[in-house]
């Protein structure tokens, strides 16, 4: 039935912030550090239920999001956070339907978030050169069914990129500025693209080549998260944040002209 937790299905066992499993629902027992739970005795529960390990504590059984499968993604390198893929999603606009470039792929979290966004009719083309990487993004989404949605390719994006008419871009690549010759020429009129870098001197670079290359600068950007300890009367900041992960920076695919 719709709504309610079956056999095969994933589930995330919520305690609190601090404390989930993410799982799938089969025979299964699940060890945790408030006890273990019998995964079929979710079966038939509707998500969201208010569930019990063997020595009482309360858990909940929720549906999982996009962001809950990104962070327990297998991954080889440091993966984009999602503070930084989701803000740049969002200002590219990406929606059901579009085309996508995800310049390289790493564990595929990015062409996951991207793959979501764009089904049932959209793709996401993922590049990246190392064999390994490729093969770990294939797996990482087929497990959470998005892989239909997504092209995964051994491939150079600072050579060529095969597709054309994409509606825009996201780049996570150690010189992006070595793509953008090849990325304006794929990308729609007013193509929006990302990239994103650890360095201030990698984006320096990267937005000289834009404005050489037919891309116009929007901004750059630092994404930083500070979660709160609420409590009546008692409300604070937590000790720790997720500070510097990155740069995101934004540009516009415009027409080229003999002056440029």
């Amino acid at each position: 039935m719709e709504g309610r937790i079956s056999v095969g299905q994933d589930v995330l066992l919520f305690f609190d912030s601090r404390h989930t499993v993410l799982t799938r629902v089969s025979d299964r027992r699940v060890h945790t550090h408030r006890g273990y739970i019998e995964l079929l005795k979710l079966v038939g529960l509707p998500y969201g239920s208010r569930a019990e390990t063997n020595t009482g504590k309360t858990f909940y059984a929720m549906r999982p999001s996009i962001e809950d499968y990104v962070r327990r993604f297998r991954h080889r390198t440091q993966i984009m956070y999602i503070k930084d893929i989701s803000y740049a999603l969002s200002w590219m606009g990406v929606a059901p339907g579009q085309r996508v470039l995800d310049a390289g792929t790493g564990s595929g979290a990015t062409a996951a978030a991207i793959a979501n966004l764009v089904r049932p009719t959209g793709r996401v083309y993922s590049y990246d050169v190392n064999k390994e990487s490729v093969e770990t993004a294939k797996a990482n989404l087929e497990r959470i069914g998005l892989l239909p949605f997504a092209e995964i390719k051994l491939q150079d994006v600072y050579e060529s990129i095969s597709e054309e008419g994409l509606d825009s871009a996201l780049l996570d690549l150690p010189e992006p500025w070595m793509a953008l010759p090849a990325l304006h020429a794929a990308l729609k009129p007013s193509g929006r693209i990302v990239s994103f870098s650890p360095t201030i001197n990698q984006v320096e670079r990267t937005v000289s080549a834009m404005r050489q290359t037919g891309f116009l600068p929007v901004q750059t950007i630092e994404i930083l998260i500070r979660q709160y300890r609420i409590k009546e009367g008692m409300s604070r900041p937590e000790s720790l944040m997720l500070a510097h992960t990155g740069y995101l920076t934004m540009a516009m695919k415009v027409e080229q002209t003999s002056n440029d």
